[in-house]
């Protein structure tokens, strides 16, 4: 008999009570199930082989058999529901939990984690916001970046040290003087409908991508894109760019056919990369390993990441960019917690590349002044921020931060005297939890100082936009930075496009960064490009157009699930590599 028929049963003995012992008969029993005494008996044998009770009959008339029912209903059916989660049968597990999607969510983190099923490793991992489309060509947050990484390749990618490597072309080259780069693709190439990847395919994306408003001030000295040969891309340069390769390295130039570019809505996108998207819904989003991907294929066979609404306190498996967790012996998580001691062998801590940062809006309501900025920048440091969310018990894992990247040098400044400050100000985040942690802290702070402070919150693309169209009026602006792993470029680009800096520091200022990122890239190779942008950064902070606030401390816990487990540089593990030995 099936272990849900039996809960069926079960569940009408749960009423009598559970972890004590019972004195019944059979009859007793049987009347309860509506059943035979002799049906009656085979059930609770089968029930007690699943130790779910223990039945001791009594023999002799008027004798009192003994009953114990081990588990309370809701904890059986979790584990029932758990084994189904474990093979893949989601649905099943639901309808076991009677549709309570709570306690769904709630199983589905508690058995996150690698597993074996019919020979096919799977990843299954919550999340806790719903995924957006997974298309290069729109503005994407932090997750959703390293996601397309799974599901696109570019034409070439650039490692830690700021040296290409070839992905979709297995050769580049570039003339003496910067202006003309030469791609040669694989042979072979698709997509994952099938459809071939060749020259052609190359240009018109480009095409495509450089009328897009994401796309013109980076690709403003692209000239033309030409396929003289099916394997062989030229592009033309109006300008020397010397890291023209790592700019198409990073993920917004991930290569889709260019008619994606047109598609609205469509959530199944079709990629270049190591990972196909099978499903794509606000609960959850499903990859498949890409048989025909160019290089090694994934080691992993399917990863499942479900959305979980995470805001009733429940222990969290992955939290990207999110600043409570707990460790409770869990399979694996990824967490951004304070203060929290582990197993050293079995987790890996790295200090996030990027940067939480407040932003004097000079294009705002508030007519900032020198003397203003000065002396904000003091009663703002981080030091007091940091204090400020450790009184209102929402600290978060983070390094105070004394430039913009962990790796830079601190910049020094006198300290300011008192300068007076306005009545009332505003401050703009966009919906990130540990952003609006240090809004509402730096908000404490000045209503100390006597100002009336309010936090307006906005989505990530809306917070973009509003700056993109001259619409973002806040007193200050507390936003971040994150680097990808083409870090070398995507700490360039995270200056020369970034419309909410660029808003907020004036134009004035926004021509004098536009015309000293120009100069850097026409005069540096890519893998000095963190070296020459060390000045420009800390620039931005000397003039107190911005203040540094924290950088993430990132932590990944498992507990031999997961082999050879490594955090990616968006803090999300390497699932590509995951693997198992059984």
């Amino acid at each position: 008999m099936s272990d849900l028929t039996l809960l069926r049963y079960y569940s009408r003995l749960s009423n009598w009570g559970t972890g004590e012992e019972i004195k019944t008969s059979l009859p007793n029993v049987a009347e309860t199930l509506f059943t035979s005494p002799r049906h009656a008996r085979n059930l609770l044998n089968d029930m007690q082989k699943l130790d779910w009770l223990e039945w001791t009959p009594k023999v002799g008339r008027n004798q009192r058999s003994s009953l114990v029912l081990k588990y309370p209903l809701n904890e059986l059916k979790g584990q029932l529901a758990a084994i189904r989660v474990r093979e893949g049968k989601y649905e099943k597990a639901l309808s076991i939990l009677d549709d309570d999607k709570a306690a769904f969510g709630q199983l589905l983190q508690s058995t996150s984690g690698a597993s074996m099923r019919e020979g096919r490793l799977h990843i299954q991992l919550t999340y806790k916001r719903p995924l957006e489309r997974l298309v290069p060509h729109l503005l994407q947050r932090s997750s959703e970046r390293y996601l397309m990484r799974q599901v696109y390749c570019c034409l070439v990618g650039s490692n830690a040290q700021g040296q290409l490597e070839p992905q979709l072309a297995h050769h580049w080259e570039c003339d003496q003087h910067a202006r003309t780069w030469t791609f040669y693709l694989r042979p072979g190439l698709c997509f994952h409908n099938g459809t071939a990847i060749d020259g052609n395919c190359i240009v018109s994306l480009f095409g495509k991508l450089k009328s897009l408003p994401n796309y013109q001030s980076e690709l403003a000295h692209l000239l033309d894109v030409q396929a003289p040969q099916n394997n062989k891309v030229v592009f033309q340069l109006s300008k020397a760019d010397q890291g023209f390769g790592g700019l198409i390295s990073g993920v917004k130039y991930g290569i889709q056919p260019a008619s994606q570019v047109n598609q609205v809505g469509q959530t199944l996108v079709v990629g270049s990369g190591p990972f196909v998207v099978t499903e794509h819904s606000n609960a959850k989003l499903c990859l498949k390993a890409f048989e025909r991907y160019y290089a090694c294929r994934a080691l992993t066979d399917q990863v499942t990441i479900w959305q979980f609404d995470d805001s009733h306190g429940a222990e969290k498996q992955i939290e990207t960019n999110q600043p409570e967790a707990h460790d409770q012996g869990c399979n694996y998580y990824l967490s951004h917690a304070a203060d929290t001691s582990t197993d050293k062998d079995s987790q890996e801590s790295q200090t996030e590349d990027g940067c939480l940062f407040v932003l004097f809006n000079q294009r705002g309501e508030t007519s900032w002044d020198n003397a203003q900025c000065r002396y904000l920048s003091d009663i703002l440091a981080p030091t007091n921020v940091f204090e400020q969310l450790k009184k209102a018990n929402t600290l978060f894992g983070c390094v105070r931060a004394q430039n913009l990247l962990p790796g830079w040098q601190k910049v020094l400044r006198p300290k300011a005297g008192a300068a007076p400050l306005p009545t009332q100000l505003s401050i703009a985040v966009y919906d990130y939890s540990a952003l609006k942690h240090c809004a509402y802290a730096v908000k404490s702070i000045l209503q100390a100082l006597g100002c009336k402070v309010a936090v307006n919150v906005y989505s990530y693309r809306e917070l973009n936009q509003r700056a993109m169209d001259g619409e973002l009026c806040e007193s200050l602006v507390i936003t971040n930075i994150n680097l990808d792993d083409n870090r070398h470029a995507s700490a360039f680009n995270s200056l020369y496009h970034n419309p909410i800096l660029q808003h907020c520091i004036g134009e004035s200022s926004q021509h004098w960064l536009a015309q000293s990122l120009n100069q850097l890239r026409s005069e540096n190779p890519l893998e000095e490009y963190l070296n020459a942008l060390e000045p420009i950064a800390s620039a931005l902070i000397n003039q107190y157009w911005l203040i540094p606030l924290f950088h993430h401390r990132q932590t990944l816990r498992f507990h031999g699930v997961l082999k050879d487990v490594a955090l990616t540089n968006w803090g999300w593990p390497d699932i590509r590599n995951v693997w198992s030995t059984d």
